[in-house]
């Protein structure tokens, strides 16, 4: 983005600078530093940042910390790796529920067939397999089951006729129909639950962030790591309250969209 000129008036130059110092840093900029580097005071650095968070045009990721929001990287057609900054945005909600659940928390994609970790907060003992950035079948997982289930009818058919799937643990769905008839309930009833298909002993729950209802990413929890008896759907409510926070934060104008 280029320098503005200095006949445009003060407050509308301030403003437009901060925007550019922000969308051009990733890193999450603080508003002491900004206000330094533009000439003016904290207080109206916070209130021009207030009021830009509150339209879309940036994000706060951390005390007295901003990025570029959504509006923003649009308006500026700046070629942002999704999957970055969505994990950006969910690190500190699911790091939180994490820790409130003592829980093993994923965020991940569907990528090439296969589910994308975005995220991996909270690991005890090496009791998943996963890790940020790997990649991981999608038909033996919980976010993988909820991806599978909201793909375009031709995609998902396209993506069954892979069949038969390896059995990775006893209770893997291996064949078109099986797997099929648990899309159709896990796109019912809104979660998905991964019961030690891709490792033994390992029990998942996993549920959709989604954009207006189009699901762009799913939220997995590790429910139980040795096989004990455990009621997975207990932990929905912690999981989607954290899950609403995501899509509030990522697509601040989806509902206005929508309607």
């Amino acid at each position: 983005m280029s320098r503005i000129g200095t006949s445009a008036p003060q407050t509308l130059t301030r403003s437009l600078l901060l925007l550019e110092r922000i969308i051009d840093d990733d890193r999450g900029l603080s508003l002491s530093a900004l206000a330094g580097e533009l000439g003016i005071s904290s207080s109206s650095a916070h209130r021009l940042a207030v009021g830009f968070e509150k339209s879309g045009f940036l994000l706060r990721v951390g005390r007295g910390h901003y990025v570029a929001g959504p509006v923003l990287l649009r308006l500026a057609g700046a070629r942002r790796d999704w999957g970055s900054f969505a994990a950006r945005v969910s690190r500190p909600i699911l790091g939180r529920l994490a820790k409130q659940t003592g829980k093993t928390v994923h965020l991940g994609v569907f990528e090439e067939n296969m589910v994308t970790y975005l995220l991996k907060i909270g690991d005890r003992k090496g009791e998943t397999i996963s890790r940020q950035g790997m990649q991981l079948e999608a038909y033996c997982s919980g976010i993988g089951k909820i991806l599978l289930s909201h793909l375009p009818v031709a995609e998902r058919d396209t993506y069954l006729a892979t069949e038969p799937f390896v059995g990775l643990t006893p209770t893997t769905i291996t064949s078109a129909a099986g797997l099929r008839t648990e899309l159709d309930a896990v796109r019912t009833q809104g979660y998905a639950i991964d019961n030690e298909e891709m490792v033994p002993g390992l029990i998942c729950l996993a549920a959709p962030v989604a954009r207006a209802g189009d699901v762009v990413a799913a939220v997995s929890m590790v429910v139980s790591h040795d096989g004990a008896p455990c009621a997975p759907t207990e932990l929905l409510p912690p999981l989607r309250r954290a899950i609403g926070e995501i899509e509030a934060r990522l697509f601040p104008y989806s509902e206005e969209a929508a309607g």
